[in-house]
């Protein structure tokens, strides 16, 4: 008996002395969870930051070709071939 009762005595302390790494693992993998939904967030901004660049640089490149057409249309810039 004296044998279980030094082993439950070591279980006992080794539980209290691994409990603060327990602790301090279990909040890392709240931050880190934390953290990739900021990722996600972030790559979502992203991708909708490039669509809106994309759509603005196409009604860009369409004012672009009209003005040029109305220019050649009234003469003032020579016709592209």
């Amino acid at each position: 008996m004296v044998d279980n009762d030094m082993l439950h005595a070591m279980s006992q302390l080794i539980d209290a002395k691994l409990k603060p790494v327990q602790n301090k693992l279990e909040d890392m993998d709240l931050k880190m969870e934390r953290m990739q939904v900021e990722i996600d967030t972030l790559r979502l901004d992203v991708k909708s930051s490039e669509r809106a660049i994309r759509k603005d640089i196409n009604k860009l490149y369409d004012g672009m070709d009209t003005l040029i057409a109305v220019l050649e249309h009234k003469g003032i810039l020579p016709k592209a071939e």
